[in-house]
């Protein structure tokens, strides 16, 4: 079923924080971290269709827009002015392929269930992770317990450790058969994953102090 598990992540993600229709979804996902560039409607409606014979995602209602009035002007006759009456009951005529948000055109909403927002715990607690994949779980975190969600932060940095470690390794290694250019783009990987530790030391330092919190205080209570 996870031809495309970071979509149907997304996905889960913005519909456990409200109902969207599919052109609302595909704006939202697009914007999220990890996802550049555009989803495309052909990797969107199918990744909702999966979801929704997986029972993990419903359709809520169908959201139809209101036509927009018709100002016509006086007519001077009575058979003009029911001309005018009856065209502002139909509103404007819809083009075929006319796009979303025209006259009449309904959206289909879509909901998440109670068995899609435990799969979205699933994939978020899945170690499985590369770089996109964990910037779209770090978006979603905190639908994870708090015990989940440091164990999240330090798997990566654990990852992130063993490839500092080893490109120090390379570095050594390939000495001065690295030329400026191809010793800038070591320096800069290097740099890099030592920001991203940095970050993760932070994220984890919070969540132990938040969970230390939550047990002194569960003592207290107990005691």
């Amino acid at each position: 079923m996870r031809p495309h598990p970071m979509i149907e992540l997304a996905i889960l993600g913005l519909l456990r924080e409200q109902d969207l229709h599919g052109y609302e979804l595909r704006r939202r996902i697009s914007d999220l971290a990890g996802l550049k560039p555009a989803v495309s409607f052909g990797a969107l409606y199918p990744a909702l269709g999966r979801l929704e014979g997986a029972a993990a995602v419903k359709a809520v209602e169908a959201a139809t827009e209101p036509a927009p009035a018709v100002p016509l002007p006086p007519t001077g006759s009575l058979a003009g002015e029911a001309a005018a009456f009856l065209a502002r009951r139909r509103g404007p005529r819809r083009d075929r392929g006319a796009g979303p948000g025209r006259s009449g055109r309904a959206r289909k909403v879509y909901g998440i269930t109670d068995q899609g927002e435990q799969l979205l715990v699933e994939l978020l607690d899945d170690p499985a992770t590369d770089e996109r994949s964990f910037s779209l779980k770090v978006a979603f975190c905190r639908y994870l317990t708090p015990q989940r969600r440091l164990e999240l932060f330090e798997r990566r940095r654990a990852d992130l450790a063993g490839r500092l470690a080893g490109e120090r390794t390379s570095r050594r290694t390939m000495g001065d058969r690295l030329d400026l250019y191809l010793r800038s783009l070591r320096e800069h990987d290097h740099q890099t994953i030592q920001h991203d530790i940095a970050w993760l030391d932070g994220l984890i330092s919070n969540e132990r102090a938040a969970l230390s919190g939550a047990a002194d205080l569960e003592e207290d209570t107990t005691s």
